[in-house]
């Protein structure tokens, strides 16, 4: 049997606050009317709602309708506490301090996390990270002023960003920018330092890179470029032709990874380092060797070109290095950019205006020395494995195949870089490993060193039957 219920609305105090009261069986009632958030309600229209919502439960025909709408009433009120949470926690989470939130969670890249113990002034993929958010919080503030809330970031947003982007970098710093704001935005989400219902950049498609590799150096420009230098510089360009190594591993090599007696560079790259661990082992060309050799023990400590290894090691280092090798470079009369692209100006008085141009596509570069380092091997019949492993390529698919080079074929394959133009005109000392007193037993060993893992495997089974 239904309770009988009556209730009346009235107002008091000055403000003409609204109370309802009611009977319940006889019993009396009375009650303030707020609104949900929690403020006096003065009008009758919003107090008369407000009114028949407590009493819809109590008006219920039977047991069951009051339980169901008390239970509905709980559920609203639990989805109201969940919309607040996620305000609040969407309130905390502005773009202006994004990066701060964005390294507090703890699934971050790793990269990300071991940013606190880099050398001052060192540059990691975490300061990369950085400079393209602040990219994306720049074009936000241009772009979007009025949009303060990472929350409020939407598709549209996203790909206006990118859009605009694209056409003022390359494809694979594009590609870079891509990959980072998907995976800031989903890292966020996922450890609820927002609530979304979609990462805004999830849509944004991969750019497709142009092809556009770095040409290998013919020996009268190798030539030019080593003759023309001097000091460091001549010195950094020498152990970049005569090892394939790249820049940075060049800028910061270290006496404790060369050895002068046995002729040999064991290096662990910098790029694989943290995903392969893997180091390789180079031989030293005799003129290289010659170089070094010049250098007085007494000084043989620490980074080989201690100024290029403070100035690699700064931000933005790698980029200037670049520059003055590029500046190099074009003094030696070799282009460095593809015909038609690079950055054009006109000067307007004593103003520079710069002209509507493409962006510039750099043809040739330190990382030359590299590819012409990979050709010349490749021309003097250097194997396939040596190389492979020498140039510290991370391949699993294609190394399982090959042996890993010993030292004694390293400094044998470095005699395909014997090259008398470049070597400053001296003599080129002889550095030519001590012949084995059992010749055949050397032959084998070289041999085995050009062969693939399949083939040492078949002449080993064959070697336990003999």
């Amino acid at each position: 049997m239904a309770r009988t219920t009556k209730g009346r609305l009235y107002t008091r105090g000055k403000k003409g606050y609204y109370y309802l009261q009611y009977y319940i069986d006889g019993q009396q009632f009375r009650v303030a009317l707020r609104d949900g958030e929690g403020n006096n309600i003065t009008t009758e229209k919003r107090a008369k709602d407000a009114a028949a919502k407590i009493l819809l439960p109590l008006t219920a025909k039977n047991e069951a309708d009051r339980l169901r709408l008390v239970v509905n009433e709980i559920k609203a009120n639990d989805e109201k506490a969940e919309l607040a949470e996620r305000d609040l926690k969407n309130a905390a989470a502005t773009i202006a301090n994004g990066w701060e939130l964005f390294m507090t969670c703890p699934g971050r890249p790793k990269s990300c996390k071991r940013s606190g113990v880099l050398s001052p002034g060192a540059w990691g993929t975490a300061e990369s990270y950085n400079v393209y958010y602040r990219h994306f919080v720049g074009w936000m503030a241009e772009h979007a002023p009025k949009t303060v809330l990472l929350c409020e970031v939407t598709p549209e947003h996203a790909l206006s960003f990118m859009s605009d982007l694209q056409g003022r970098v390359s494809p694979k710093t594009y590609n870079s920018h891509r990959f980072f704001m998907i995976a800031f935005y989903d890292i966020l989400i996922r450890d609820e330092k927002i609530v979304m219902p979609r990462n805004p950049f999830m849509n944004v498609e991969r750019m497709t890179p142009a092809p556009n590799s770095r040409r290998e150096l013919t020996i009268a420009e190798l030539q030019t470029i080593i003759e023309r230098a001097s000091g460091d510089m001549k010195l950094l360009l020498q152990v970049g032709t005569f090892t394939g190594l790249r820049l940075g591993d060049c800028c910061t090599l270290q006496w404790g990874e060369i050895d002068m007696i046995r002729q040999i560079i064991r290096r662990k790259p910098r790029k694989t380092a943290s995903k392969t661990q893997k180091v390789v082992t180079l031989g030293i060309p005799k003129i290289l060797w010659n170089a070094l050799n010049c250098i007085p023990e007494s000084q043989r400590t620490g980074y080989l070109l201690p100024r290029y290894a403070e100035m690699y090691l700064q931000s933005h280092g790698p980029s200037n290095i670049t520059k003055r090798l590029q500046k190099h470079f074009t003094a030696c009369g070799i282009e460095v950019h593809a015909p038609g692209t690079g950055m054009k100006y006109h000067y307007e008085g004593k103003k520079k205006i710069y002209d509507k141009s493409e962006r510039a596509v750099v043809q040739v570069g330190f990382h030359s020395l590299r590819h012409t380092w990979v050709s010349l091997h490749a021309m003097h019949g250097t194997p396939q494995a040596i190389i492979q492993d020498a140039a510290g390529h991370a391949n699993p698919a294609m190394t399982e195949h090959y042996v890993h080079i010993s030292p004694e074929a390293a400094r044998l394959a470095a005699t395909a870089l014997d090259i008398p133009q470049l070597s400053d005109g001296g003599e080129v000392i002889d550095v030519a490993p001590i012949e084995s007193a059992e010749p055949e037993r050397a032959e084998l060993a070289g041999l085995i060193e050009s062969l693939p893992m399949e083939k040492i495997k078949y002449l080993l089974e064959m070697a336990k039957n003999v």
